[in-house]
């Protein structure tokens, strides 16, 4: 997996955050970069974190839920992780 490039990153992959392992699963109907973020190997409702895009516009990663833009990968992944307020 290129970290620079998100277009030619595999469709289900696993990668490590702050020492956490996640699982990244593109959907099906798409080729963008677009992933569900899961626990590894779980994919229950409860397990699902949250879904994140890379835009080609700007450049950043953002969280679907929330609509906020991260510079990192590893950011929007951690505003995933971010217990409910």
């Amino acid at each position: 997996m290129s970290r620079s490039d998100p277009q030619t990153w595999s469709d289900i992959f696993i990668t490590t955050i702050d020492t956490v392992p996640i699982e990244c699963i593109r959907p099906s109907d798409t080729d963008r970069p677009i992933w569900g973020i899961y626990t590894p190997g779980s994919y229950r409702p409860e397990d699902y974190l949250g879904t994140l895009h890379a835009r080609d516009t700007d450049g950043l990663w953002h969280v679907q839920a929330t609509g906020e833009r991260h510079t990192s990968f590893a950011d929007a992944v951690r505003t995933l992780r971010r217990p409910p307020t």
